[in-house]
């Protein structure tokens, strides 16, 4: 896009401005792209005294570049847009309306449709101020959200384009330089007939999708609109679909979202899916901690068993609300070597937000295209898949290989490979030969958690045996000191806890083998189990808590007052987010001597290991209890050791694999936006319930004509029946 003209503000003030001077003075000098905007005031030739040294003094303070022009903006809006085309030839004209609330980078914004074609002349943001350009339904005794994260949502969940409107506003609009010229304002013409001869000259009146403008107080005057023209608009309104998505973001909350592309931070996208657990809290704590850049998370998720399949975009870690939805035709069952549908979801992310970096954290319901963008990418790897099917490499005992022969029996008789048992061997076979092909081949940088993960990866495809892994640790923040560590007496049962659900791979069968054993020499209480946890618990006398919210761990972990805490999974964990936790507290770790346990855990100095065994893990309790003073050690030397690594810390470390640096402000594209998630046509939609509402109404009405007529025939039925009884 060629260089846009400079831009000149012509700001409307009306007497009842004074207290918005101040204000909107401080919001150009903060919102606007173009710190060296030229001003330019208009206000009636009887403006007050007040409002005039008011001005004064701000240009006196602000040292800002002023001049005031005397054409009264309510009467004579055009003749006041010709007297600044004439100062300033060759300039774009920005009018401001003294009330708007204006969000960052407004200018640039509204830059970008006015010069993304020859014909565009005046390009306006969305604003509840005028009807034709509102965004948000008016709800009584509701007050609206703040302008500006009106404004963000508005930027993330529109389709990033704008639409041909009939006229433009008086809120807030941008002036093309050359439509001013050859359409030609005169002082004393209405703006309606102004903006109508700026057609005839070649230039229409755009509204930006992707700008929304807040107004306070007494709204401006209306611009007059054909009325052939207005009731199309109401009809055809292409706004429709995004007043929807924001009714329904406004009903969840409306929360804080990131704008990718319009702010100065470099675009990160997550790839992942949703599955909650350690995923989940990994992407969205490096988001909240990874503050010098901007975090789009783009997950899938299959819709029921057998249905199809959807890709959600979310511009913000803790945001409840996508800003992008998509449904594609073809259900990704695993993984996809290829898909022509997903290609283009991310190619049209990428394009749209200005995606600098793809950080692949998973992916299940995904198509190996993550991995082939025209984009750095690196993978992190929080658990074995694609390289192993059945996520965990574990079939009776660790797996220390994984060919195609087992592979096929891995697939025909694992109990723990459930989830794509479907997918036949020779097929998965051939996308994870793919899957490494493409690591190979871009040289993709691989993250590992824990030195144990790429040990294990490289055993089960040795193909990656000289591909680069790097290692970096997870953090955790939380908020609590080591735990003051319960004395005990040699012959008194040990307090055990289990943080986390109670499932196969965590332990279940491994527990309920070893319960009898356990019931003379420990206690156990298991802290959010789950359901299954809740059941087990209640036939095995042991104590639970089915949910909590992280927040309580500490405050639940002291009224445990636990001596140990059990880790029991039989599969090899790759980081383990509850032994830091477990470590955090001071609570020594009993743990299975797998994976990440047995590489974080030294045997009896900070932790104790068994085999994943119900007899190990009996024994190993039953050695604790008559020993208290090496688990009183361990927890001492807990308690000693530095704070818990942080999630802070974690980011730093990954600082190398990142972008550095800020970018221009408003660099993102127009007109690049699709979805197709919500596929009914809104106004189509809209239509139709009008019409049946109108329906309903003519029904109801009719009802009650019929109703009220009835009534009446019946109470002359009945005074005939009386008559005749008492004729009798």
């Amino acid at each position: 896009m060629p260089v846009p003209a400079p831009i000149v503000g012509l700001i409307a003030v009306e007497d009842d401005d004074l207290g918005a001077l101040e204000t909107l003075w401080h919001a150009l000098d903060a919102t606007s792209a173009r710190s060296g905007m030229a001003r330019c005031f208009a206000a009636s030739p009887a403006i007050s005294a007040a409002v005039r040294r008011e001005l004064e003094r701000l240009a006196a303070v602000r040292m800002g570049d002023w001049s005031l022009l005397e054409h009264d903006p309510v009467t004579d809006p055009v003749g006041a847009l010709a007297q600044v085309a004439l100062r300033h030839p060759g300039a774009d004209v920005a009018w401001i309306g003294a009330r708007a609330v204006l969000p960052g980078a407004w200018d640039a914004r509204l830059a970008k449709a006015l010069h993304a074609q020859a014909g565009i002349g005046v390009a306006v943001p969305l604003c509840d101020a005028s009807e034709p350009h509102s965004l948000l339904e008016a709800v009584d005794g509701e007050a609206a959200p703040p302008a500006d994260l009106v404004d963000r949502a508005a930027y993330c969940l529109g389709d990033r384009t704008f639409y041909e409107v009939p006229v433009a506003h008086l809120a807030c609009a941008l002036y093309r330089a050359e439509a001013l010229a050859a359409a030609r304002p005169m002082a004393g013409e209405a703006m309606a007939a102004f903006l109508s001869r700026m057609r005839l000259a070649g230039y229409s009146c755009v509204v930006c999708d992707y700008l929304y403008a807040g107004w306070s107080g007494r709204a401006p005057a209306p611009v007059a609109i054909d009325p052939v023209e207005a009731n199309a608009w109401r009809r055809n309104n292409p706004l429709g679909g995004l007043r929807r998505a924001m009714k329904d973001a406004i009903a969840r909350g409306l929360p804080a979202v990131g704008v990718p592309g319009l702010d100065a931070k470099p675009v990160q996208l997550h790839v992942m899916h949703y599955w909650g657990g350690g995923l989940d809290k990994w992407v969205r704590e490096f988001a909240r901690a990874d503050t010098a850049r901007t975090h789009l998370i783009l997950a899938s998720y299959r819709i029921g068993d057998d249905g199809g399949q959807r890709i959600v975009l979310y511009a913000d870690p803790d945001s409840m609300v996508p800003v992008r939805t998509w449904d594609i035709a073809r259900p990704i069952r695993s993984t996809a070597t290829a898909s022509v549908e997903y290609r283009r979801i991310l190619e049209q992310v990428v394009a749209e937000f200005g995606v600098e970096r793809v950080i692949v954290s998973s992916l299940i319901w995904h198509a190996l295209d993550a991995l082939e963008l025209d984009v750095p990418t690196f993978l992190v790897f929080h658990d074995f898949y694609p390289v192993c099917q059945a996520i965990n490499p574990h079939f009776g005992t660790p797996c220390r290989s994984c060919t195609r022969k087992d592979l096929e029996r891995c697939n025909a008789s694992n109990p723990i490979n459930k989830a794509f048992r479907d997918v036949p061997p020779a097929e998965w076979d051939a996308m994870r030969r793919r899957f490494v092909d493409a690591v190979l081949a871009r040289r993709l940088e691989m993250v590992v958690p824990s030195a144990s993960v790429a040990e294990t990866l490289r055993l089960l495809e040795p193909r990656l045996k000289d591909a680069p892994m790097r290692v970096i640790a997870h953090g955790i923040d939380l908020e609590a000191k080591p735990l003051a560590y319960p004395a005990r007496d040699a012959g008194q049962p040990l307090r055990l806890v289990m943080l986390g659900r109670f499932t196969d791979l965590k332990g279940a069968d491994l527990l309920r083998e070893a319960a009898a054993g356990l019931r003379p020499h420990a206690e156990v209480t298991l802290l959010g189990c789950g359901a299954a946890g809740m059941q087990a618990a209640q036939e095995l006398g042991w104590k639970a808590v089915e949910r909590y919210d992280p927040r309580e761990l500490p405050r639940l972990v002291a009224e445990a007052a636990p001596h140990a805490g059990l880790l029991a999974s039989i599969v090899p964990e790759t980081f383990s987010y509850t032994l830091s936790e477990l470590f955090a507290l001071g609570v020594p770790p009993v743990a299975t001597s797998l994976g990440s346990f047995a590489e974080r855990i030294e045997d009896g100095g900070n932790g104790f290991l068994f085999a994943p065994k119900a007899a190990a893990l009996v024994a190993t309790i039953r050695r604790l209890k008559g020993e208290p003073q090496a688990l009183a050690a361990v927890a001492a030397r807990l308690a000693a050791a530095p704070p818990a690594r942080t999630v802070a810390e974690m980011v730093k470390d990954y600082g190398p694999l990142l972008p550095q640096g800020e970018r221009e402000v408003a660099r993102f594209r127009v007109g690049e936006g699709w979805q197709s998630g919500l596929t009914e046509p809104y106004r189509h939609l809209s239509e139709a319930y009008a019409q049946l509402t109108g329906a309903y109404s003519r029904l109801e009405k009719a009802y009650g004509e019929t109703r009220e007529a009835y009534d009446h025939v019946r109470a002359l039925y009945d005074k005939s029946v009386r008559k005749g009884g008492r004729g009798r």
